[in-house]
């Protein structure tokens, strides 16, 4: 595995993205809304019909699609449901629909590494590490946009051509803010 550090990341190479967020629990609208402030311009949640996330995340000014649509309109999807809903989601509504090409990522590689989600050969497949569950890390995050990166760290295939789009927070707690429950803000690394 090839660890990424501030230094080499771009968040350029992510701004002219289209990004689905899949789900729209606690982490799904921390990526989302960290995305979105972060200033990528094309920001979607990915639900699916009747979904209570829907009504929320149409709230906060994001593009909402059903999951299938929006595997065929992004470049990257971020796969933040529960683990055990996953590759049924994947086998019937990502899988023949996302654009060749495309990232693929997830918070958790259970899915992955057990072989319960087998991913497209011409898709680069990250993870997002570590995780952010907590919907107070939107609200704790307190510097400005611009200092902000995303976490990332390669699980399998990776094309050459990909740039990291992703960074390592410091090595450095005490170049982090907490949330209330003093974890480190999980959805977004921070510049020392």
């Amino acid at each position: 595995m090839r660890v990424y550090y501030d230094r080499d990341a771009d968040l350029n190479l992510v701004k002219g993205k289209k990004v689905a967020i899949v789900g729209y629990g606690s982490q799904g609208h921390a990526h989302a809304l960290n995305l979105r402030d972060s200033g990528v311009k094309e920001v979607a949640v990915a639900l699916r019909k009747g979904s209570q996330g829907v009504k929320k995340a149409e709230n906060e000014k994001l593009k909402v699609f059903e999951v299938a649509d929006a595997a065929k309109w992004a470049d990257v999807m971020m796969m933040l449901t529960p683990d055990e809903l996953q590759a049924d989601i994947y086998r019937d509504h990502i899988h023949p629909h996302m654009k060749q090409g495309a990232a693929l990522m997830f918070a958790h590689g259970l899915n992955v590494h057990f072989n319960l989600i087998e991913p497209r050969a011409d898709l680069d497949v990250l993870m997002i590490a570590p995780k952010g569950p907590c919907r107070a890390c939107s609200r704790c995050i307190a510097t400005p946009p611009a200092t902000r990166t995303i976490l990332a760290s390669p699980m399998r295939r990776r094309s050459a051509a990909a740039a990291p789009a992703s960074s390592r927070p410091p090595s450095r707690r005490s170049a982090r803010p907490t949330c209330s429950a003093s974890r480190p803000c999980c959805a977004a690394a921070w510049s020392s």
